[in-house]
């Protein structure tokens, strides 16, 4: 880092321009430019104290101690949390790499039992939420794009990271890793001093690859931040009267989880005064947003399961049987928006009328039946029906799907060692 390079970002960080700035400490525009520039060679040790004053910084400036950390963070867990904080508390300012390589990453989700692909920006999240309460941990992304993967390619890997320093104005005092191997490499490749912390992994005894292929196994050791990725969204649909929202409410007190209710019928008496004869086309783009905030809000705090009462399918629905058509919006969230197991109840159980229910007969229950396999089927959205008309059998039946879906995983750990270590 040049010698006052560190002022440009000061003043950013004060809101100042450079005219308020040079105005407070008594001299001109075009002189603070050049100081901050590194353009006088001998500045006025008065007027740079004043500066510092301006800024609310140490004068004489202290050297500041700089960490780095690298990791692919795929995905971020406590393991990673515990070097970052440890790393942290040793020095002024500590810089977090997130190194990411599209076709390493891809090879690694196909081997692994996610039932998505975490992005980039996924994993930037997660740091940045994780560590947004503090201000001396800074976040970057390395691409290691075309590099050989690991343990080759640390020639180019260098090459690479020192560029990223450099362009960063960071001079690092320090690397900290877990991996003793890669500390070796660092220090030799980087010339920077390297710390190893918890080798033995006696406090974290964690790895993402375990998370990768066991989520749900090392769900303790899922941050905060990241657990909502994993958690698993099952979806109960049926039609009016069909025993869903009961269902719904059973299955979320069996797993100790959350749910999302079905805000179609919230919104009927927010919006429409209690009565669904007000509801019109122009509502259910509002009822489907509605129901994603309510699932998000599920997801945010599930343990491991958040289940769902009425999809968009259910409201595209109820929009074509009322409405005579069907809605874009709600297609677009339909297509946007999956469910890891969407479970169709049969409309075969006693008809309840709460008031707000409309579809009582016989016919008109087959026929909204039949609408929704329709809608599932040309969207193709899997699903599994249970037609049993029996309320213990379909609880019961709901449970093993659920428990075969958290413990779906793959046995692939061996295959991928080769991608790890130099950024696991």
């Amino acid at each position: 880092m040049q010698r006052y390079t560190y002022l440009k970002l000061a003043l950013k960080e004060n809101g100042l321009t450079l005219q308020q700035a040079a105005d407070r400490i008594g001299v001109t525009k075009g002189y603070l430019s050049q100081l901050i520039n590194n353009k006088i060679k001998e500045p006025s040790a008065q007027k740079l104290q004043a500066l510092h004053e301006v800024l609310h910084l140490e004068y004489p400036p202290r050297e500041k101690n700089i960490g780095v950390v690298f990791g692919k963070f795929y995905p971020l867990h406590t393991g990673h949390i515990y070097l970052i904080q440890r790393a942290a508390s040793q020095v002024d300012e500590l810089h977090v790499i997130l190194c990411h390589d599209d076709v390493r990453d891809f090879e690694l989700f196909q081997k692994s039992s996610m039932t998505k692909q975490p992005t980039v920006e996924d994993r930037w999240r997660w740091l940045l939420q994780t560590f947004k309460y503090q201000d001396n941990i800074k976040i970057h992304d390395l691409s290691e794009d075309g590099i050989p993967p690991y343990p080759d390619g640390w020639d180019e890997w260098a090459i690479r990271a020192k560029k990223l320093l450099a362009d960063n104005h960071i001079q690092a005092n320090a690397i900290y890793s877990s991996e003793p191997k890669d500390a070796i490499r660092y220090q030799e490749l980087l010339g920077v001093n390297t710390v190893v912390i918890d080798a033995e992994r006696s406090f974290m005894n964690i790895s993402a690859t375990q998370i990768r292929q066991e989520p749900f196994h090392y769900w303790d050791y899922i941050p905060t931040e990241v657990k909502p990725f994993f958690v698993r969204k099952v979806a109960i649909l049926g039609g009016e009267s069909s025993g869903k929202s009961t269902l719904v409410n059973k299955l979320a007190n069996t797993f100790n989880t959350t749910s999302a209710w079905e805000y179609g019928r919230d919104y009927v008496f927010s919006h429409l005064g209690g009565n669904e004869k007000a509801l019109q086309f122009s509502d259910y783009d509002k009822i489907s947003l509605g129901q994603a905030q309510y699932i998000d809000f599920a997801v945010k705090y599930a343990n491991k399961v958040a289940f769902i009462d009425t999809d968009y399918v259910t409201t595209q629905a109820f929009c074509m049987t009322y409405e005579g058509r069907e809605h874009p919006f709600v297609q677009a969230m339909i297509e946007t928006q999956r469910f890891d197991l969407v479970i169709l109840l049969e409309n075969n159980t006693p008809w309840v009328n709460d008031g707000l229910r409309h579809l009582g007969s016989k016919a008109k229950r087959k026929e909204f039946q039949d609408l929704l396999e329709h809608l599932l089927k040309e969207n193709g959205i899997p699903y599994v029906a249970i037609t049993s008309g029996n309320y213990e059998e379909r609880y019961l039946e709901s449970i093993q799907l659920v428990e075969q879906l958290l413990n779906d995983k793959k046995e692939n750990s061996d295959e991928i060692s080769r991608f790890e270590d130099r950024s696991e």
